[in-house]
Parts: structure tokens; sequence; C-alpha cells
């Protein structure tokens, strides 16, 4: 008789798989992650949205929608990366990272903890609202009431840091005057409160189950060997008259029985709750009967899953690679400022004979402009000013004025504007002088 087949005698027992334990964990630390970045991207300077310089601020750059191949080429990537994730790992996003979902979990243990476990908000069939016996009391409806405002102002703050700088922020909350905050903004602010404060406490996950379409976006990309539950069905006679699995699914579904397009979003509570009964069982052997997996049931499909994923994901790694050589190409032919000419609305004798150039610095720096006319002689033509200083981000205008009694003819000219950082640019514009006659011609009409 061989080795191998002496080895295959021996009895083996698989041992509580420990890596559920360290499941929910980390998915907390993911979600607080989120949130903590959903903030500090902002408020750091790294993305914020900045309506008076119309474009988007990062670090102490200023893009604007112009810039198209930054923009477009930084979209194109971060969209990419996201269908591939969710090729291979399915709903994760929602489980694991989602501000409504971290919310929804947080409002469902605040209300068990102080109305009981059965206290359900909206419940879809339509049973009121049950409240343990022991918990009902006014106190315990005073403090969840406070928590659930407190939540749903701090969650109406977060939108704010993408439109205004933390010290904005800082005198919006403390009723401070600043310039940069509009007036109306704490009506808005107040709608939002209003708003999130009946997702808080009423919708929570049924925004999650019927109401987002960034699920449905998601589901576009699923199929059978994309991440999912999975369920072990040869020891179904562990959980014959269990369902802890079902108790801890907060989205309220069966993981012994999910489909490719279902509301599970990959949060793995189901696989915890189901280990950790068996490490506590003395009566069951083995993991529990949920793990996360690739492929189909038995995972022997796992190569062929991910070979799968490859092959569907060759459209989105194209996309990626060309998104980033779109955002690396604008990276490296962005513009620090720029210029525009425009010509005055007004009409002096039937001649334009004011321009206006508007001058935009893009980067969060000093920088000095200069501004010059080439091809007219300096008798013909005034500037409001030669000279322009930027502090920082912003826009300035220039006045250009010709003098109406230029002789006759059609001149050319170019404006140029030199920046102390070695920018610089030129518009070339062709101006008709009509001369006096011409003004004596208009007089007589």
């Amino acid at each position: 008789m061989s080795a191998s087949t002496e080895l295959g005698k021996i009895p083996v027992r698989e041992a509580h798989a420990p890596g559920a334990r360290v499941l929910h964990p980390l998915r907390r630390a993911s979600q607080l992650l989120t949130l903590a970045l959903l903030v500090v991207i902002p408020a750091s300077g790294m993305f914020r949205i900045d309506l008076a310089q119309g474009g988007v601020r990062m670090f102490d750059y200023l893009i604007w929608f112009s810039d198209v191949f930054i923009v477009m080429g930084f979209w194109v990537f971060i969209a990419s990366l996201l269908v591939m994730m969710y090729s291979l790992v399915g709903a994760v996003f929602c489980g694991w990272m989602c501000p409504q979902n971290t919310v929804s979990e947080w409002a469902n243990r605040v209300t068990e903890r102080l109305l009981g476990r059965q206290a359900r908000m909206m419940r879809l069939d339509g049973e009121k609202l049950r409240v343990a016996t022991r918990r009902r009391s006014w106190t315990n409806y005073l403090v969840l009431g406070v928590a659930l405002l407190a939540a749903a102002m701090l969650y109406a703050l977060i939108p704010l840091f993408y439109f205004y700088p933390p010290q904005a922020i800082w005198a919006f909350v403390t009723f401070q005057h600043d310039p940069r905050l509009v007036g109306s903004l704490h009506w808005i602010y107040f709608v939002v409160v209003v708003l999130m404060l009946i997702n808080i406490a009423a919708i929570r996950h049924l925004a999650c189950k019927y109401m987002c379409i960034y699920r449905v976006w998601q589901h576009s990309f699923k199929t059978r060997d994309t991440l999912h539950i999975a369920y072990d069905a040869s020891r179904a006679d562990h959980c014959a008259h269990c369902h802890y699995c079902v108790d801890a699914c907060f989205l309220e579904i069966d993981p012994r029985k999910t489909e490719v397009f279902d509301s599970c979003v990959n949060c793995g509570e189901c696989v915890v709750a189901c280990d950790q009964l068996h490490s506590r069982s003395k009566k069951l052997e083995g993991p529990g009967l949920l793990r996360m997996a690739i492929g189909d049931e038995g995972g022997k499909r796992a190569r062929g899953a991910l070979g799968s994923f490859f092959g569907r994901a060759k459209t989105a790694t194209l996309a990626a690679l060309v998104g980033g050589a779109m955002f690396v190409f604008g990276v490296l032919d962005f513009q620090p400022a720029g210029m525009t000419v425009y010509r005055s609305d007004s009409w002096q004798g039937g001649q334009v004979l004011d321009y206006t150039i508007n001058l935009a610095h893009k980067v969060n720096r000093p920088v000095d402009m200069r501004v010059r006319i080439e091809g007219l002689d300096a008798a013909h033509y005034a500037l409001s000013t030669a000279s322009v200083h930027f502090s920082g981000l912003g826009r300035r205008n220039v006045n250009l004025h010709l003098d109406p009694n230029m002789p006759r003819g059609l001149y050319r000219f170019k404006i140029v504007v030199e920046a102390s950082d070695g920018w610089h640019d030129a518009s070339e514009l062709r101006h008709y002088a009509g001369g006096k006659e011409a003004e004596r011609g208009t007089a007589k009409g």
C-alpha cells in the first residue's frame, strides 16, 4: 500500500478560519477611512471646486474645464479603474466605502441600542415601529433624536468642503462674516440637513436597495465570476434551524441564496456571523458555511474567473491607459496662466476703439505680468496699466484704448503678455481706422 493511500485515510478536521475575525474590523476601518478622506481631500486643497475662478483646484493649481486633456483624461482613467473593480469584486464599494451605508449601519445600531432590536423605522411589510417595553422612555427618544440630528448636521457639512476652504467653513459654523460665503448658504445648509435627517432617520438602507442609481450601474459589470457569497451546501444540516446569517444582514436577504443581481453588497457580515457561531459552538465542526469567493461554488474556477475578468477588462484596461496618457500629456502641457481679448460693447464714431485684456493666473503663487503692444505707435494707444501683480490665483482686466484720430487704414498689432515665471502669450488683432473723415461722415449720416 502506497504512502499516499495511507495518508488519505487519516481524518482531516478543518479548523476555524481566523480570517473572518478581522473581516469586520477591516470593513469598519475602511468605512471610517473613506469618511476621513472625503473631508481631508478637499480640506487639504487636493481637490476643490472653485466656482469663482471657473475651475477645479488641485493643490496650488487651478484646472479649467477647458483643460480638456487633464479633465477628460482624469475621469476616463478613474471610470476605467472603477469598471475593472466592479468586474472583479462587484459591489464592494457599497459595503466597504459608501457613506450612505456607513451612516445607515450606524443609525441602526444606535436605534437598536436605545429602542430595542426590533425597532426599525420603516418596514416593507407595513408593520408599525416596535419598541422594547423597557426602552420606552422620553429620554431614549430624545437621545436618539439628538444623535440623528447631529449626524445629519455633520454629513451636511461635508459637501461644503468641496466649495470652500476650511477657514470659510469655520466662519460659517461660528456665524462669522466671510466674503467668500454666499448670503443664502445657511438656508441651503438647513435644507440639506432636513433631507439628511429624513434619510438617516427613516430611509437608511432602503436607498441602497431601491433608490441608488450607482448600484444599478455597478450591476452592469457583474457576472457569476464576480466576488460573491458562497454557501457550502454539503453541510446544510448545520443551519437547519439557524438564521443567524440572515439576522446579521442589514439588507434583509438570505446569504445562502444569493443571485448575480441582488442587493448583496459583499460586506461579509454574514460570513463573520456564521464563522463566529461555528467557533463558539461545541457541536458544529469546521469553519462557517459562508465565504467570499470568486468563481463557481467550489472555487475551482478561480483561475478561469480571473481569466474571464482580464478578458472582459481589455476595453477598460485600454481606456485606463488612454486616460492616463491624456492626463500626463495635459499636465506636461499645462499653462500656468491665460489671456483673452474682448472687444468693447460700445462704439465710438462707428468704430471699435476699446478692448479688454483679461489676464488669469492659475497657480497659487505670486507673479508679475507685463503687457505691451507691438505693431502700433505708442501715440496711437493707451493701456490702463502695463504691469499687473498677482498674489495668487485670480483674474485681472487691462483696458486698451485706441486713438480715434489714427490715420485711415488697416492695422495689425499684437498684444503680448510676459510673466515673471517665464510664461508668455500673444494675441494678434486687426483694427480698421477710418480717420477723421469717417467721423465726419458718420456725423452727417
